[in-house]
C-alpha cells in the first residue's frame, strides 16, 4: 500500500494534476488585482455632527458614548435656568413688556371712560346752546314782527299829521314829532332784524360743532378736552403697540433659546463623543456632544494619479471590511489631487490612506443602509480598515 502512494506521488499525472491547481488557485487570487485596481490602505469613516451650547447654561445628562439611534430621537442639551443667563434676560424683557402692555390697556380704558363722559358733556352742551339760540332766535322774530307793526303805525301816524299840518290843524312841531318817532322804529327795526340774522349765523355755526364766543374759543371746554384725550391716546396707543412687539419678541427668542437646547437627532446617528461633562457651566458656541452620521459612511483610498482620468466620478466600486467576507457596495463621490488640503476636524475617523507624491484620494460613499441594518456595537464599523476595489478597463 505503501508503495502505491509513493507511486501515485511520483507519477506525471499527478504532478500534473497539482501543478495546474496551483496555478488555477494563484490565478483565482491574482485575478482581482489583475482586473480591478485595488487598495488595503482605507478606513470607515464618517462626518460628525458637532453639537454646540445655544446659550448660556448648564450641560444636562448626556446619553452615553456609543449610543446608537435607530429612529429619531431627542437629546437634551442643556439645563436652562429662568434665574440666570440669557433665558433669564429674554424673561425679563417678557415680563417688562408685559407690565407695559398691562398699564397701556388700563390707561387706555380710563381714557375710553373719560373720552365717553366728555362726549356725554359736548352732547349736552351742544343741545343746550342749540336750544338757546332757538329760543333767542324766536324772541328776535317777535321783536322784529313788532318793530314792523309798529314801523307801520309809526308811517300812518307821520301821513295824518302832515295831512292835519297841512290843513293847519298840526302845527309843524307835532311833525317833527311824528317824524323822529317814525325814523327811530325804522333803526330799531334794523337793529332787531340784524340780531335776528346774528343769532342765525350763530346757530348755523353751532349746527357744524363751531361755537361763535370769544376770539379763541370755537369749540367746548368738553371739546377741547376730548381732542387732548385723543392726542393722548395716540401716544398710548403707540407705547401699548411697542410694547406688544417686545413681548411678542422676547417670547419668540425664549421659545427659541429653550427649544435648541434639545437637538433632535436623525436616524442612524450614533454618539461618539462628549466634549463637555454633565452638569458643567458652559458659554453660547461652546461645544457640547459629537454624533457619527452612519448614513454617510465612506472611504478614502489613495490611488496612482495616473489613474485620475480612469477613475470616474459617480462610478462604482467595492468595499470590504478587513477580516470580513462581505462586500459592500459604494460609489465614487469625489476625486482630490495630493496637495489638496483636507480638514479632519469634523471626520469621525483620522484620514488613514495618506496621498504620497504622484497620489490622487478618492472618496467613495458607501451604499445608505437601513438604520435598523446598522451594527451600533461596533460603532457603525467606523475607524476599521477596509479593502476598496475599482473596476479596471482592459
Amino acid at each position: 500500500m505503501k508503495i502505491n502512494i509513493q507511486n501515485f506521488a511520483r507519477a506525471r499525472s499527478t504532478r500534473l494534476v497539482l501543478a495546474a491547481s496551483l496555478i488555477a488557485v494563484s490565478a483565482i487570487g491574482f485575478a482581482p488585482y489583475v482586473f480591478n485596481d485595488v487598495s488595503t490602505q482605507a478606513a470607515i469613516n464618517a462626518p460628525l455632527i458637532r453639537l454646540s451650547a445655544p446659550v448660556d447654561g448648564t450641560v444636562a445628562d448626556l446619553p452615553a458614548d456609543g449610543r446608537y439611534f435607530a429612529k429619531a430621537s431627542s437629546i437634551r442639551l442643556l439645563d436652562l435656568s429662568q434665574d440666570t443667563g440669557d433665558v433669564a434676560d429674554l424673561a425679563a424683557a417678557a415680563d417688562l413688556a408685559q407690565a407695559q402692555i398691562d398699564l397701556a390697556q388700563r390707561q387706555l380704558a380710563e381714557l375710553r371712560s373719560e373720552e365717553q363722559r366728555l362726549e356725554k358733556r359736548a352732547s349736552a352742551f351742544n343741545a343746550a346752546t342749540s336750544a338757546r339760540l332757538g329760543e333767542d332766535r324766536g324772541g328776535a322774530l317777535a321783536d322784529l314782527n313788532g318793530c314792523q307793526a309798529e314801523r307801520v303805525q309809526q308811517a300812518a301816524t307821520l301821513a295824518r299829521v302832515r295831512k292835519l299840518a297841512g290843513e293847519g290843524f298840526m302845527s309843524p312841531a307835532a311833525v317833527e314829532k311824528a317824524e323822529a318817532a317814525a325814523t327811530r322804529t325804522n333803526s330799531e327795526c334794523s337793529s332787531a332784524a340784524a340780531k335776528l340774522r346774528s343769532i342765525e349765523v350763530t346757530e348755523k355755526a353751532a349746527r357744524a360743532g363751531v361755537f361763535i364766543g370769544d376770539s379763541y374759543n370755537d369749540a367746548p371746554y368738553a371739546t377741547q378736552q376730548a381732542d387732548r384725550l385723543m392726542l393722548q391716546r395716540q401716544i398710548i396707543e403707540k407705547t401699548l403697540g411697542d410694547a406688544t412687539a417686545q413681548y411678542t419678541q422676547a417670547k419668540l427668542r425664549l421659545k427659541d433659546a429653550l427649544g435648541r437646547a434639545s437637538y433632535r437627532a436623525p436616524a442612524g446617528t450614533l454618539i461618539w463623543a462628549a466634549t463637555a461633562s454633565s452638569g458643567a457651566a458652559v458659554r453660547a458656541g461652546e461645544p457640547i456632544l459629537d454624533l457619527v452620521d452612519c448614513r454617510r459612511r465612506f472611504v478614502q483610498v489613495a490611488l496612482p494619479e495616473r489613474k485620475a482620468e480612469a477613475i470616474v466620478p459617480g462610478g462604482p466600486a467595492d468595499v470590504r471590511l478587513i477580516g470580513s467576507d462581505r462586500w459592500m457596495k459604494g460609489r465614487i463621490s469625489s476625486i482630490t489631487g495630493a496637495a489638496s488640503r483636507r480638514e479632519e476636524r469634523l471626520l469621525a475617523a483620522s484620514t488613514y490612506s495618506k496621498p504620497g507624491a504622484r497620489e490622487i484620494i478618492v472618496d467613495v460613499a458607501l451604499s445608505v443602509a437601513a438604520p435598523e441594518a446598522l451594527d451600533p456595537s461596533r460603532r457603525c464599523d467606523v475607524g476599521r480598515l477596509a479593502e476598496v476595489r475599482f473596476s479596471r478597463t482592459i
